[in-house]
């Protein structure tokens, strides 16, 4: 494998983090599928604080490793060696 193939999937696996990181928080924070959500049985601001503050730190650990597998994808995506040197 090339090593701009092996950028692209690596800049992949980063986007595919930063989503499941976002996503992951969100789902922590609705507690339940939209669809099921109706006024009668939300959940108090007490309950979705807690399970915010407790998704917090997960969603950063995710995005960082996400953040640098896009990074790391990307300089290597960036080196090819067709290109002339100056």
């Amino acid at each position: 494998m090339s090593r701009r193939t092996t950028g692209r999937a690596l800049a992949c696996a980063g986007i595919a983090t930063l989503l499941w990181g976002a996503l992951a928080f969100t789902s922590a924070s609705l507690g339940s599928p939209p669809e099921e959500i109706a006024f009668a049985n939300r959940r108090p601001y007490n309950e979705v604080k807690r399970a915010a503050h407790s998704a917090f730190l997960p969603l950063v650990a995710r995005a960082a490793a996400g953040m640098a597998l896009l990074v790391l994808g990307m300089r290597l995506a960036g080196e090819t060696e067709d290109e002339p040197r100056g």
